[in-house]
């Protein structure tokens, strides 16, 4: 488990290695849940599938397509970040953390 950001603006990165393909799990804010699911396979586009009304996919593909660039190997990102009536100041430490959480996980892979 990694984790980035403190309090309300903490966010979760949980992975699973499934044979050759990776399952990343992203977190956090005050309400974890499943708002968006992002999954990317080698010579295909993104496929995203998104709750009605969460824009969890924002994070979802942008953090699935970092993550394919650097392991290629089929990756699926599922995400679920809450903060109630949230700034865009504070949709940007979320999305900065959630950000901190893949480069310290894709620190610990080797190319």
């Amino acid at each position: 488990m990694i984790t980035a950001g403190e309090g309300r603006y903490k966010i979760v990165l949980t992975s699973q290695a499934i044979g050759n393909d990776l399952l990343v799990i992203i977190t956090g804010g005050e309400e974890e849940h499943i708002g968006s699911v992002t999954l990317k396979q080698e010579k295909e586009s993104f496929q995203t599938i998104s709750k009605k009304g969460h824009k969890d996919y924002m994070v979802s593909e942008r953090m699935t397509g970092i993550i394919y660039d650097k392991i290629r190997k089929d990756v699926l990102v599922i995400c679920g970040i809450h903060i109630e009536d949230a700034t865009k100041e504070e949709i940007d430490i979320l999305v900065n953390n959630a950000q901190k959480c893949v480069d310290i996980f894709l620190g610990g892979i080797d190319d």
